[in-house]
């Protein structure tokens, strides 16, 4: 439930809501931290949908502002090549790759410390060369995680998430 003590605080974003003095919501930006101002005595289970849209259209603008500049920044560290990357709102799916090189992201890696963003990242990259999870693919996701690729995937599979769905 989105209310007075929901926040999202990675090293990505930070969104959080505070209690205003007017009689409207307002959302006040600045880098990389977002707040939503909302009205004293506001009744949040009336307010449900209409947050979850607010708060997933903030995540869209962060992750078309990060996600793809990342993904630029990694597939050069590593020697990548990608034909095109897109933001999705995916909720199963932190990131899926097509076998033409398309890379599609969740805007929902917003809510992931960069270092699980980057995971998803570069096994999104790795999958432009191994399109599949055989050995060799986990031997090149080794490669790009410094030998952490097991440790990511695990801290993945077991990260909070309010959006997605398993």
């Amino acid at each position: 439930m989105i209310d007075e003590n929901f926040k999202i605080d990675t090293d990505q974003l930070q969104l959080s809501l505070i209690e205003g003095k007017g009689e409207h919501f307002y959302i006040r930006r600045n880098a990389s931290q977002v707040t939503i101002i909302y009205p004293p005595h506001t009744d949040f289970s009336q307010k449900q949908a209409w947050l979850t849209k607010v708060v997933i259209e903030i995540l869209r603008k962060h992750a078309k502002l990060i996600l793809p500049e990342r993904l630029q920044t990694l597939a050069e560290l590593y020697g990548f090549n990608y034909s095109g990357v897109r933001i999705n709102s995916a909720r199963t799916r932190w990131g899926s790759c097509s076998s033409k090189g398309y890379i599609n992201l969740s805007l929902f890696l917003m809510v992931l410390p960069s270092e699980l963003s980057d995971y998803v990242l570069l096994h999104e990259l790795c999958h432009t060369k191994e399109m599949n999870h055989g050995p060799r693919f986990w031997v090149l996701m080794d490669k790009v995680t410094h030998h952490r690729s097991g440790e990511l995937r695990n801290k993945l599979r077991h990260f909070p998430s309010p959006f997605r769905t398993q």
